[in-house]
């Protein structure tokens, strides 16, 4: 199942506002200026390029789980973290860069090439996430507000 990104809508504005800025600026000088000159196009420039970087980077964001792989996707950016590799999932707040348009985030540590590697997930729905984890990764359990890898027994 496909789960959308919880958003923001401070951390939205603050993505947004920026490129609207940009925009009107190239509208301004486009009509002020006019269209030969070469302000008014190095403004248009601008607006399109963090247009263009804010859409390839931020747009689609939403996170899916397979049989076997839980699948982040923003914009062009796809990761792939395998159920069997997941340590533990966590609630968080952490500010760092990530595929989110929420700090109500979740943090996954996974097991990448024999050192722990993380990921920040925002979702609308973080307990049916959970629930749908819990379901497809037999090798995890839940803890209180946090899900955990199952202590493996010891061979007799």
């Amino acid at each position: 199942m496909r789960y959308p990104s919880k958003k923001d809508s401070w951390i939205v504005f603050v993505i947004v506002a920026p490129g609207v800025a940009l925009a009107g600026i190239a509208v301004y000088h486009l009509f002020v200026l006019g269209p030969e000159n070469h302000i008014t196009w190095l403004s248009m420039g601008m607006a399109a390029l963090y247009g263009a970087i804010i859409w390839t980077l931020a747009y689609p964001v939403y996170y899916e789980i397979t049989a076997s792989d839980l699948l982040i996707r923003g914009g062009w950016l796809k990761f792939q973290i395998p159920l069997s590799t997941i340590e533990m999932v966590r609630p968080t707040r952490n500010p760092l860069s990530a595929p989110a348009w929420s700090l109500d985030r979740l943090r996954i540590d996974y097991r990448k090439n024999d050192r722990t590697r993380m990921a920040l997930i925002s979702l609308e729905n973080k307990a049916r996430f959970l629930n749908e984890l819990l379901e497809r990764a037999p090798n995890l359990e839940r803890q209180r507000d946090r899900v955990v890898r199952k202590p493996t027994s010891p061979n007799p």
